[in-house]
C-alpha cells in the first residue's frame, strides 16, 4: 500500500505548473520534461523540488537581484530566444531530412531506369538550372543534394541492403516458398543467375522478389548454380 502511494503521488507531480517559468526559468517541452532557458538543461521528472534544486545551484545569485517586473520582462525575452532556437533546430532537422529522402528517391529512379550513376552530375546541373530560375530562395536546398558517382553508388547499396533486409523479414514468415532461375550473359561474357523466390504466408499473403544476382565467372556447372542458390537459400534463412 505504500508503495502504491508513492507511486501516486509521483504521477501526480509530473504536471508541469505554469507558476514555475518565472520562478525557475524553466519551460515545458515534449515528453513531459522541463528545461532551463538560461543554459537549455533539461529535467526529467516533473517535480519542483528538481527544478528549484537546479535553480538555486546554478543561477539564484543571477537572477537574485532582478525586480518581479524585470524578472518577468527577462523570462519572457529569453523564453523567445529558445523557442526561436528550437524551432530553427527543428526546422533545420526537417530540411537534412527532406535533403537525404529526395538523394535516394532520385538514385531509385536512376536504378530503376538503368542510367549509369555518373548521370547524377549531369542530373545535378539540371536541377540547379531550374532551382536558380524557378525558386532561387531555394537553390541552396538543392545544392545539398549530392548526386556524385561515388554518392550515388553509396545510396543505391544502402537501398539493396534495405531491400534484402525487408525481404529476409518476410520470409520468415513463409509457410511454402519457391524459387525461379534466370541464367544469362552480360557484355563482359559473364555469366550472371538471378534468383527470383516467391512465397505465402499465414495470411496468404504473397512475396514476389528477386532474391539475388550472382556473378559466375568461367565455365557454369550444375554444381556452381546450385552453390549459388544454397547461398542464396543460406543469406535469407530458407
Amino acid at each position: 500500500m505504500a508503495a502504491f502511494k508513492r507511486r501516486k503521488v509521483d504521477s501526480e507531480c509530473r504536471a508541469f505548473n505554469e507558476e514555475w517559468e518565472e520562478k525557475y526559468f524553466f519551460v515545458e517541452t515534449k515528453n513531459q520534461k522541463a528545461t532551463c532557458v538560461t543554459c537549455t538543461e533539461s529535467v526529467a521528472v516533473l517535480k519542483e523540488y528538481n527544478l528549484r534544486r537546479h535553480y538555486e545551484t546554478k543561477h539564484l545569485s543571477t537572477y537574485l537581484k532582478f525586480s518581479e517586473k524585470f524578472r518577468s520582462e527577462k523570462f519572457e525575452s529569453m523564453k523567445r530566444v529558445f523557442e526561436y532556437q528550437k524551432n530553427l533546430f527543428t526546422r533545420k532537422f526537417v530540411e537534412n531530412e527532406s535533403v537525404t529522402r529526395t538523394n535516394y528517391k532520385i538514385v531509385h529512379r536512376m536504378a530503376e531506369r538503368g542510367k549509369p550513376f555518373t548521370d547524377g552530375n549531369f542530373i545535378k546541373e539540371c536541377m540547379m538550372d531550374a532551382a536558380n530560375e524557378l525558386c532561387p530562395e531555394k537553390a541552396n536546398f538543392f545544392e545539398s543534394i549530392s548526386l556524385s558517382e561515388t554518392s550515388a553508388v553509396r545510396r543505391a547499396e544502402e537501398l539493396g541492403e534495405n531491400i534484402a533486409l525487408q525481404i529476409r523479414q518476410k520470409a520468415r514468415n513463409f509457410l511454402w516458398y519457391s524459387l525461379e532461375l534466370d541464367e544469362s550473359t552480360d557484355l563482359s561474357s559473364t555469366s550472371q543467375l538471378l534468383v527470383f523466390i516467391g512465397g505465402i504466408n499465414l495470411d496468404f499473403q504473397i512475396t514476389e522478389e528477386l532474391a539475388s544476382v550472382c556473378s559466375m565467372h568461367g565455365r557454369t556447372t550444375g554444381e556452381d548454380i546450385f552453390m549459388e542458390v544454397h547461398k542464396t537459400l543460406q543469406d535469407y534463412n530458407l
